[in-house]
């Protein structure tokens, strides 16, 4: 083999390499089921970072007057049809789950958006009469993608009897 076809091939093997691995993380980014999930606080704008929307997931559980610890050591799973989410529960070692969260993963998110984006969501993030809603996409291996943030009128809570 001459200097050339050497050359040539030292190139493409690492070219060769990154394009899989391009292709296996974009073919598991688009694997999974979509949820709705309610978000509350933000920060729509870190200047440092470009333009994001920070929140933390609100997710549906038993209210309860003792504080309760946020799911152990292993996850959580969900419960509901896709994409409504209905409740959760603690994930214990052995049980399996179609829809599971990592620990970790289900606290917080953040979704990019444009500077127009920023100022609309922004407005409508601070209105007390509207619930901020993110579709998520949960993977298989319980890795959460924040897909898009929409808005739907906020529900009252149902107030106990005296």
């Amino acid at each position: 083999m001459n200097r050339a076809a050497l050359y040539a091939a030292a190139l493409a093997l690492p070219l060769l390499g990154l394009g899989g691995m391009w292709i296996s993380a974009d073919r598991l980014s688009r694997q999974g089921t979509e949820w709705d999930v309610p978000i509350q606080g933000y920060d729509p704008r870190d200047l440092l970072q470009g333009h994001y929307v920070q929140f933390r997931y609100d997710w549906p559980r038993e209210r309860s007057p003792e504080p309760q610890p946020y799911y152990g050591d292993v996850g959580f799973c969900l419960e509901g049809t896709p994409p409504q989410v209905l409740g959760t529960r603690e994930k214990a070692p052995d049980d399996t789950c179609p829809a599971f969260i990592q620990v970790g993963e289900g606290i917080q998110g953040r979704l990019y958006v444009s500077q127009q984006e920023a100022a609309r969501l922004q407005k409508q993030l601070v209105d007390a009469k509207l619930q901020g809603m993110v579709r998520i996409r949960l993977r298989p291996d319980g890795h959460i993608t924040p897909l898009r943030l929409t808005f739907r009128p906020r529900v009252p809570e149902p107030q106990a009897a005296p």
